[in-house]
């Protein structure tokens, strides 16, 4: 017993005293045979890479004994204390996103019998700015559209991209990895290749359709080679990479003067703008879920959100007050206004019009 019992304490010194890289590049295997997206798999690298080099800088082992609860939180600290992109700290949206991914890690570490426990079990996720995104309105979609030009083989691919991701609301990897042979014009849907390897069927309207019919009959070139098999193509007839689209909504944004089409906390705002007009368009929730490839209804009551706000708006057109034309601006008149009778103050109040001096 005394034997069995030194023997599994040896054992877990020795698993306590493998470096974290080694350790990391275990789990990064792991999660690409347990099929994992690509994007998935890169972001909790970009994340682990982070902790041992934060880990080095402070001239502290990389290895697993040293990280423990308090030394992640420090390094938790660090990343909300580091400044952004474009913003003076790190947005609350990407610091969820971390600590889900260290929470995955080490989660991970315990399930494989490296720790004895889950070290990050008692550590929250942080909370997150719950902020109101505008969806494009009607000028700012005719200003991105009047900057292509329809009628030249890069113009046609352009208007075909944006038409079809405010018209599906498809995510950009989703857009760039089309197949051809999934592109139905004539049932005027698409089959899209979500997360977790998961096909859906999102259909399309008649103006999308013009537009991507266009492309594929008139302008798209030959494939390189016939591996080739996606939709969209570059000018030379290879895919269409998701971060050569960023880059191409990026360049509209600009060329437009619709600054917020490509701003660093909101890279979807295309899909936004889809799934807030098809709410108001009278679109159903289960429905926008399914063409979102959402699997829960969390983010399509964030929409639902949006449109209310939207329609809040809009709804300015219907003003009381306005529509009966009320007469006159002195019943509205208050003190801030300034008036004055002689060397005294005139408070006019507009339900009774008394006054007081």
């Amino acid at each position: 017993m005394v034997v069995a019992t030194e023997r599994r304490q040896s054992g877990l010194m020795h698993r306590k005293i493998i470096d974290l890289p080694e350790l990391m590049e275990h789990f990064e295997i792991h999660n690409r045979t347990e099929g994992k997206s690509p994007r998935t798999v890169e972001w909790y690298n970009l994340v682990l890479g982070q902790l041992c080099h934060w880990l080095e800088s402070r001239d502290t082992p990389t290895t697993l004994d040293h990280a423990d609860e308090m030394m992640i939180r420090r390094f938790i600290l660090f990343l909300q204390e580091k400044p952004g992109t474009k913003a003076k700290t790190m947005s609350t949206h990407t610091m969820y996103n971390r600590v889900n991914a260290l929470r995955s890690f080490f989660g991970w570490l315990h399930r494989q019998g490296y720790t004895d426990e889950h070290v990050l079990q008692n550590l929250k996720q942080p909370k997150t700015a719950d902020l109101v995104i505008e969806p494009l309105n009607r000028e700012e979609i005719d200003q991105i559209m009047r900057t292509i030009n329809p009628k030249t083989a890069l113009g046609a691919r352009n208007t075909a991209l944006v038409t079809i991701m405010l018209d599906t609301g498809l995510r950009i990897s989703e857009v760039a990895g089309l197949k051809d042979r999934d592109v139905h014009l004539e049932g005027q849907y698409v089959k899209a290749m979500g997360k977790g390897s998961k096909e859906r069927v999102v259909s399309f309207g008649t103006a999308c359709r013009k537009a991507l019919f266009q492309y594929r009959q008139r302008y798209r070139g030959d494939p390189a080679h016939s591996k080739v098999e996606t939709f969209f193509l570059s000018i030379d007839g290879y895919p269409l990479t998701a971060d050569s689209l960023k880059s191409l909504i990026k360049r509209l944004s600009k060329s437009s003067g619709v600054d917020r089409l490509h701003p660093h906390p909101h890279p979807h705002l295309l899909r936004h703008t889809y799934a807030t007009m098809f709410l108001l368009n009278g679109g159903d929730v289960f429905l926008l879920k399914q063409n979102l490839g959402h699997t829960t209804l969390t983010m399509v009551e964030h929409y639902l959100h949006i449109a209310a706000q939207t329609a809040a708006i809009r709804s300015q057109g219907f003003s009381p007050l306005d529509h009966l034309q009320v007469a006159g601006d002195r019943q509205f008149s208050h003190a801030f206004n300034g008036d004055t009778q002689g060397d005294k103050k005139i408070r006019i109040y507009p339900n009774t019009g008394r006054r007081r001096r």
